[in-house]
């Protein structure tokens, strides 16, 4: 017969057995801990509990200590010894200037015939010749001379401290010290000097604050001395008197378990001498209360981990996140840089060659002009004269961009209003863009007057407009929207931040093809341009960027192939009503001289030149200087009055504005008139205060119609002509 099979139980009950022992394992593993966990918690409960009362012993200790310190000063003194009555209320009253916590409560003297008399800190007496019946022990050990110079507990006195919580700190009285009724003292006993202490008061003071610290725990802290015992807890709210300490302390300071009618407690002592006994700081918790700490600690712990399970990736992927932010944030930073650093290098490149064509095209176009005034009528010196002069004006055109961009150009900054503006600048726009356009304006109501150049605004926004007309050839929407715009705390984007202020937003919107992101990171650079040759310069954009980086304001583009492209200018705000523009004047025909005397200025050749055979035609007698060093010579030389100065601004050594400023020192009468085509750096507002400023390249009836200008306005106050 073959063998049973073996049961499915059988097979099991080796998985239920391992299974039962690893349990019990792990419940008496967690047992165990369990109970190191509660034995490590009293440990340092009790060790709080014997920091607590050992500093409170401390306090204590030191406290009577100042005050037997205090108390044998204060025997010392003749009203003491003599019993002076009129005399020491007031010693009393200064010796007991602070009292902090009402600890003295009374001050008590019995004299020789066991006369109590008993004063308040204050110095105000309570009881005079009180007879008391001391007790005859008390008393021989106050008169025994071995004695003398030490303390010691009393308990009793009727009136004085004859309740439990009242005990007196007394100390002999040996007349030392002469007075004026004793002026030789026998040296002899003369009765008692006690400090009378308030038990509560102390126990309240310098355990009250642990107690509320630790009145989770349920604890209980009190005082206990030979007669009495204060007991105070769980907090400071419930002081109560309580029977001394019954435990049998040996050691000094310690702790221990006890069982009581209150159950098991955890009790901490620590022992402290009084004059001529020992009393006894003592605190006790219950067990169970700081046991079940331990519960909620380990619960607390459980949801600790659980936090930090969820807690730790989620700042781990939020400090991710945030470290991404920042590294684009610096590479944003760092492209913002490396642009800006780009555009004033092309901007310096471009302010140089702008300088220095403007110098040429100055003597190109004078003497084109001076050619073509020579040449007779229909005479083709004449006409060729008239090309060389369009073209040198075209090139001046150029120039004129240049400058505008690399923010060398000297604006003619006035406070304008552009609502008035709009609706003119709308009917240019029409003409200039054509009709398949549609040209909508809108401008805010009570729209802030703008800070700038008007003319550079009008430009601008002619070539946005242009620009938006290239990009609709099959027509279009094209929007001009005006908005005043606050920004008390600037504004972060991405092309630059916007400095805090007040502006008036101008936004041009078109419907046209848009940029890609390649080609709006160019846009602005000089002569960069998608149009087909031929059809543009390139200059337009950059002329836009550099007036409103030079005015103080901000431009940003917004755009996207086949969503149009919104141009946003953030022009300052005028901080003073709007003043009227004023209206250009028909041309005149070039002026003639009075003979005036010019001091002419120019370090390069051709300009000088020419200046000054324009001048000389006029009728003025004209003084030429290449530097400003030569031209302060030429005027301590000549006797006469110069009445006007031509100078260039930007010359090797000695600038235009400061050769102005000296002249005018020596000559306070002569009028300047200021030449450069690259003056932004050098001109300020105050130098043109008191003179105007001719921008290069201009024709010869330019110059004298300036100069002219110069010579008729009147001197400013207090000027006198040099005699």
């Amino acid at each position: 017969m073959p063998p049973p099979a073996p049961s499915s139980t059988a097979d099991a009950r080796p998985i239920y057995i391992g299974t039962l022992v690893a349990l019990l394992v792990v419940a008496s593993l967690s047992v165990l801990i369990y109970q190191s966990m509660v034995r490590g918690a009293i440990q340092q409960h009790s060790a709080q509990q014997l920091a607590m009362v050992r500093t409170a012993a401390i306090g204590l200790e030191g406290e009577l200590r100042g005050l037997t310190a205090l108390l044998r000063q204060f025997n010392s003194l003749p009203s003491v010894q003599n019993l002076d009555i009129p005399f020491l209320g007031t010693r009393i009253a200064a010796s007991f200037d602070t009292n902090p916590g009402a600890t003295v409560r009374y001050i008590v003297r019995i004299d020789a015939g066991r006369q109590l008399y008993s004063w308040a800190p204050s110095g105000e007496l309570r009881q005079r010749g009180l007879a008391v019946d001391e007790d005859a022990e008390q008393w021989a050990w106050f008169s025994n001379v071995a004695n003398r110079g030490r303390t010691r507990i009393i308990r009793a006195w009727p009136g004085v401290n004859s309740e439990p919580r009242y005990q007196a700190l007394a100390m002999p009285v040996w007349r030392t010290a002469p007075s004026a009724e004793i002026l030789k003292p026998s040296n002899d006993f003369n009765g008692v000097i006690a400090f009378v202490v308030d038990l509560d008061q102390l126990v309240e003071r310098y355990m009250g604050p642990a107690l509320s610290e630790l009145a989770a725990d349920g604890l209980v802290a009190g005082l206990a001395t030979r007669d009495y015992g204060v007991r105070i807890g769980p907090g400071t709210a419930s002081a109560m008197p309580g029977s001394p300490d019954q435990h049998n302390h040996t050691e000094a300071q310690g702790t221990s378990i006890l069982d009581d009618q209150s159950g098991r407690r955890i009790h901490a002592w620590a022992q402290l001498p009084v004059a001529d006994e020992t009393w006894l700081v003592a605190s006790s918790a219950q067990y169970r209360l700081v046991a079940s700490q331990i519960q909620r600690s380990a619960t607390g712990q459980l949801a600790l981990i659980g936090a930090l399970l969820v807690g730790v990736p989620l700042v781990g992927w939020l400090l991710a996140r945030r470290e991404r932010r920042a590294h684009e944030g610096r590479r944003l930073l760092e492209r913002q840089f490396a642009e800006s650093q780009k555009m004033e290098a092309i901007g310096r490149l471009a302010g140089g060659v702008a300088h220095d064509f403007n110098n040429m095209l100055t003597a190109i176009l004078g003497y084109a002009s001076l050619l073509s005034e020579d040449a007779p009528p229909g005479s083709p010196v004449r006409d060729q004269a008239n090309q060389i002069r369009r073209a040198a004006e075209n090139a001046a055109a150029l120039t004129h961009k240049l400058l505008a961009f690399s923010r060398r150009q000297v604006l003619q900054t006035n406070q304008f209003d552009f609502t008035v503006m709009l609706d003119g600048l709308v009917l240019l726009v029409r003409r200039v863009i054509g009709e398949h356009i549609t040209v909508t304006a809108d401008a805010e109501a009570g729209l802030w007057p703008v800070l700038a150049d008007p003319a550079q605004v009008e430009q601008s926004i002619v070539n946005l407009a242009i620009n938006a007309r290239d990009a609709m050839p099959e027509g279009g929407r094209l929007t001009i929207v005006a908005r005043n715009a606050p920004r008390p705390n600037g504004e972060q984007r991405p092309e630059g931040d916007v400095r805090p202020g007040s502006y008036v937003q101008i936004t041009v919107t078109d419907t046209g093809t848009g940029m890609d992101e390649a080609t709006r990171a160019r846009m602005f650079e000089p002569f960069f341009t998608t149009k087909a040759p031929g059809k543009g310069t390139g200059l337009g954009l950059s002329m836009v960027y550099g007036f409103i980086q030079q005015c103080g304001g901000h431009i940003s583009v917004t755009t996207a192939p086949g969503r149009g492209t919104t141009v946003e200018l953030m022009l300052p705000r005028a901080t003073e009503a709007a003043t009227p523009t004023p209206t250009p004047t028909p041309s005149s025909p070039p002026p003639t001289g009075a003979h005036e005397t010019i001091l002419v200025v120019e370090d390069e050749d051709a300009v000088r030149l020419l200046a000054v055979e324009s001048l000389s035609r006029a009728g003025y007698q004209v003084l030429a200087a290449a530097s400003g060093e030569d031209a302060l010579r030429v005027a301590d030389g000549f006797d006469g009055t110069i009445d006007a100065l031509l100078t260039d601004v930007v010359m090797p050594g000695m600038k235009g504005p400061e050769l102005a400023r000296r002249l005018r020192a020596a000559r306070p009468s002569i009028r300047v008139l200021l030449m450069s085509g690259y003056a932004a750096d050098v001109v300020t507002k105050d130098d043109l205060k008191e003179a105007r400023l001719l921008s290069k390249p201009f024709a010869s009836g330019t110059l004298t119609k300036e100069l002219r200008k110069v010579l008729d306005q009147p001197l400013s106050p207090g000027s006198l002509p040099k005699g």
